[in-house]
């Protein structure tokens, strides 16, 4: 009887040990769902999407140099160069200043107005430019 006594207070010892003060949990609400239905109407259109077609742009190759240029006036001095320059820029005109040390009269900056990769092009041009009053001096610039 005794063994039976130890046992039940050893048995009531790890059933306190066991039932610690825990923190009571809260009951827990129940969760309302609500339920919403969309009315759907029987006639519908469906509308077909058309995506645009989409076309592969081919980058243009690069541009030659130009290598035939059109020029109005050569000068010994830069500044004059540029002075007539910004004048021709100024009626309109794509100029540029060109250099070439070295050379025949490449102590001179020569001032172009219009620049060519064609042969004909230029040549074209040179004829119309030399026709018209005032411009029988401009003469063509080949680069090589």
């Amino acid at each position: 009887m005794r063994k039976l006594t130890t046992l039940l207070a050893i048995t009531a010892l790890l059933m306190a040990v066991g039932c610690k003060d825990k923190p009571a949990k809260k009951p827990q609400k129940p969760v309302k769902t609500a339920v919403v239905q969309k009315k759907v109407e029987k006639d519908t259109v469906k509308q077909e999407v058309k995506t645009p077609e989409v076309k592969e742009v081919q980058p243009e190759p690069p541009k030659p140099a130009d290598k035939y240029f059109l020029i109005a006036g050569s000068f010994e001095k830069q500044q004059n160069a540029e002075i007539f320059k910004a004048k021709l820029v100024a009626d309109g005109f794509d100029a540029k200043v060109i250099e070439r040390p070295g050379g025949p009269n490449g102590e001179f900056y020569k001032v172009a107005y219009k620049s060519f990769y064609d042969r004909n092009e230029a040549y074209a041009e040179l004829r119309t430019a030399r026709n018209n009053e005032g411009r029988d001096d401009v003469w063509l610039l080949v680069k090589k």
